[in-house]
């Protein structure tokens, strides 16, 4: 754990030089915004902090139709975005949910919720953030609550759909075993959740041995993997039986078969990460 824990102080040192740099380049990303007509977008080191720069708007457009033809989403739905970074769903959601619909977006990354509860909630009054200090050792290792335990601070059965784009790519399995708990508790009676992995099973393990898995996941044991060994929340993928039966066991279930990703070296792949839409588990 030590070893761990010094590794997370490394990986956050080292992301807070490279916003100090990002910070510095915040001028002329503004004035490339402005020639481009979107200064909607976030500043360009609350972009990153979601993901690779050249991506964020084609992979928030990408979900985007994933939950429209996927999980069809209804412009009258209640959305829970875990894991919603700067706004990247949110700012194609504000187009699509009506007046009847609402979006609730929640973050560890406090900057980024700052910065959508100025520029999106102040626009978008059915629109809400809120900053959830949970505890990551990647991603914030001062986090006073833990997300084995953690209750999101909202009523039973209150969204129609719920997003966790790459949020369990970067928990622990009592983490991600109680966040599959929380969304049993928050989906309404016909929701739906769509949420990405990295899935290990005899064919990611077959394209591994060819090399052409895009990340190796050799550290860990059980029931998951992961690639950093100091770091395991950097990137960590889970065996595909551990997370069936973790969805039974929380009343979960797929409501489509699982829509396997690129990062394996599946030439079928739809998006990178492995796609699954679940829904709560009928009652006889």
């Amino acid at each position: 754990m030590a070893q761990n824990m010094k590794a997370a102080r490394l990986i956050n040192l080292l992301r807070s030089s490279r916003n100090l740099a990002l910070l510095a380049l915040s001028p002329f990303d503004y004035l490339s915004r402005v020639l481009n007509d979107k200064t909607d977008l976030p500043p360009l080191h609350l972009r990153r902090y979601v993901g690779p720069l050249q991506s964020f708007e084609s992979s928030g457009a990408e979900f985007m139709s994933y939950l429209r033809l996927i999980a069809d989403l209804q412009p009258e739905e209640r959305v829970f975005d875990i894991g919603c970074g700067c706004g990247q769903m949110a700012l194609h959601l504000k187009d699509y949910l009506n007046e009847k619909g609402g979006y609730v977006g929640a973050d560890i990354h406090r900057a980024s919720i700052k910065w959508c509860q100025k520029k999106l909630s102040s626009r978008w009054r059915n629109f809400q953030f809120a900053h959830i200090d949970v505890r990551n050792l990647a991603y914030n290792p001062r986090g006073i609550h833990h997300a084995e335990a953690y209750r999101f601070p909202y009523e039973d059965h209150s969204f129609d759909l719920i997003l966790l784009k790459s949020v369990f790519t970067h928990m622990r399995p009592p983490e991600v075993d109680n966040y599959l708990g929380e969304i049993a508790r928050l989906l309404k009676s016909k929701g739906r959740c769509v949420a990405t992995f990295f899935l290990l099973n005899e064919e990611q393990a077959m394209l591994a041995r060819d090399g052409r898995n895009s990340l190796r996941f050799e550290h860990g044991e059980g029931a998951w993997r992961y690639v950093h060994e100091h770091s395991p929340e950097s990137a960590a993928a889970y065996d595909e039986s551990y997370v069936m039966e973790s969805l039974a066991q929380h009343g979960l279930a797929l409501k489509e078969p699982i829509y396997y990703g690129r990062w394996s070296g599946r030439s079928n792949g739809l998006s990178y990460q492995d796609v699954l839409l679940l829904e709560k588990i009928t009652q006889a």
